[in-house]
């Protein structure tokens, strides 16, 4: 019918919205997903969703098991969070770098932003919401980052890293926040400076960092 959105694009809505969820532990680690309840909430066809939930399969995110359905995946274990820093270990100081000689007055606005954004949300109230909007300004400046290095390939498996990376801080974590601030900022401050060598360095920095604030939390969990 004119006028009636097309499938691919429920589907990419329906993918943006449950992945958001699943990042966000608004659909729990662990869980089965009802096709049919989501599909009626989100107000499409169990089709689309489907789509969705293929995309989401091949991320990670969910599990696919036969004649059980598609459940949440739990975030990962030791040895699959030292899997994936070592990937973006691999990948990201090269983002960095790039973004250092790439940026413009613009790219260096929303990055400027991102960081103000995750530092407000890191003095705020400290609750589950002012965590997740924490989290959600780090992502956008990470994906910023990846965005200036102007490969696509490589921004689309950073984007897959940054989600599973995400759903690991939850349950929250809020003594973390103010490091990691301080630790972007230092990358905001190189990739300004147009600095390649520091700006790939304070990424790698703060990586590893981060591996090691998470596996604490995978100790003590």
């Amino acid at each position: 019918m004119a006028g009636s959105p097309r499938r691919p694009a429920l589907a990419d809505t329906a993918y943006d919205i449950i992945r958001q969820r699943l990042m966000d532990h608004g659909i729990e680690p662990g869980s089965k997903m009802n096709i049919h309840a989501l599909a009626g909430e989100l107000g499409i066809s169990p089709t689309p969703l489907r789509e969705a939930l293929v995309r989401l399969e091949s991320e990670g995110l969910v599990v696919r098991r036969s004649l059980a359905g598609y459940t949440a995946a739990t975030p990962l274990g030791r040895s699959g969070l030292d899997d994936l820093f070592g990937v973006r270990l691999l990948l990201e100081p090269t983002a960095a770098a790039h973004a250092a000689t790439r940026a413009t007055e613009a790219d260096l606005l929303r990055l400027t932003e991102a960081v103000a954004g995750m530092r407000a949300a890191a003095e705020g109230t400290g609750d589950r919401a002012a965590l997740l909007l924490h989290l959600r300004h780090n992502s956008v400046f990470h994906d910023r980052i990846a965005l200036l290095s102007d490969n696509a390939f490589l921004r689309s498996a950073l984007q897959s890293l940054y989600a599973h990376t995400h759903r690991y801080r939850l349950p929250p974590h809020e003594r973390w926040a103010g490091e990691t601030c301080t630790e972007h900022e230092r990358i905001l401050q190189a990739v300004r400076e147009h600095d390649e060598e520091t700006a790939a360095a304070r990424m790698r920095t703060h990586l590893r960092r981060q591996r090691e604030r998470l596996a604490e939390a995978a100790t003590r969990d």
